[in-house]
């Protein structure tokens, strides 16, 4: 366990994060939190505050990312994920973790830590640990929230704004491998047209293997700063592509991940998703998301550079030849 927070310099994200648990009644005083960092990705401090033998997360959204390119995004979006969170905590409570503070003067959020034993799903498929139960849960999860959020007025009211969207995904993902794609930029801007004037469910924005944290036949999905009302095809390309380039990686795991991918999307069509997308459509995003990871401003870090190749080469020639289905996909990476 790492010092306590009076030993940090002003620097340190802990001082700020410390004055918000005491503000929220949550520690009697700084030097009673001990802290221990947490993946926090490129975009938030997070830390494990523990006071006596309560223990919280605690995060503050960063304005400029850590990541080798220049990329700045509103911290703004912190209050985004306690207001999101808070919304798919009341569809569905056993899939989030719960928010207990808000601290808007100090940009803090402080949420309930995850059971003992539970784990990073990113970290369990990188060690070849594929459970397609998990798949199926997360694609019923995602249909019942956007089922929900399709059919409340107050969702397009709360989460209309779309700028952290555009950030933190759009131009990041989709623009910057573009740009660097010329042969297939039409087909991505087509995507992202057409994504920007569809605004129907509550969108993620993150779906991904790292924010999903699960043991015990359970598991939470974590992490909704990017959250807005938005195209419901993004999430579910966005775990689609995520199961794809582990697939890159993992050759060795590579059926059992198309069948966790089968599983998602088996869990999300019998839950009644609020509309049916276009399967076309799904596998232009997934493609274009599959290129982002490797050509946008945050390419994914366990891909060699041979297997980044490969999916270079999958992503461009399933956006140019325009793939029907998402198991096109898998089959170029079979084969």
């Amino acid at each position: 366990m790492s010092a306590v927070v009076s030993e940090a310099t002003s620097e340190d994200p802990r001082r700020v994060m410390a004055e918000a648990l005491s503000a929220a009644g949550l520690a009697p005083a700084a030097d009673a939190v001990q802290w221990l960092p947490l993946a926090g990705g490129v975009s938030n401090d997070v830390f494990l505050a523990e006071v006596g033998t309560q223990r919280f997360v605690v995060k503050r959204a960063l304005a400029t990312l850590r990541v080798a390119e220049r990329w700045d995004a509103s911290p703004e979006r912190s209050f985004t994920e306690a207001a999101a969170i808070t919304w798919a905590g009341a569809a569905a409570p056993e899939r989030v973790p719960s928010i207990l503070a808000v601290d808007r003067d100090r940009n803090v959020i402080v949420e309930t830590c995850a059971p003992d034993g539970w784990e990073n799903w990113k970290v369990l498929l990188l060690r070849g640990e594929v459970n397609p139960w998990i798949g199926s849960q997360l694609g019923a999860a995602l249909a019942v929230w956007q089922t929900a959020s399709a059919a409340d007025p107050a969702v397009a009211e709360q989460f209309g704004g779309a700028e952290a969207f555009r950030q933190l995904r759009v131009d990041p993902f989709y623009s910057a491998s573009a740009a660097r794609n010329p042969s297939v930029a039409e087909q991505i801007d087509r995507l992202v047209r057409t994504m920007s004037q569809t605004r129907t469910v509550l969108v993620h924005g993150d779906y991904s293997p790292k924010n999903v944290l699960t043991g015990d036949s359970g598991l939470w999905v974590i992490d909704w700063e990017v959250a807005h009302l938005g195209d419901p095809v993004f999430d579910v390309a966005f775990l689609l592509h995520h199961l794809l380039c582990k697939a890159i990686a993992l050759p060795g795991s590579a059926r059992e991940l198309e069948q966790t991918a089968d599983a998602f999307l088996d869990g999300y069509n019998s839950r009644g998703a609020s509309e049916p997308i276009p399967s076309s459509y799904l596998a232009g995003h997934t493609a274009a998301l599959l290129l982002a990871r490797i050509d946008g401003k945050s390419p994914v870090e366990y891909l060699s550079s041979s297997q980044r190749e490969v999916g270079r080469r999958i992503a461009v020639e399933a956006l140019a030849e325009g793939v029907e289905d998402v198991s096109q996909l898998w089959r170029m990476v079979h084969d």
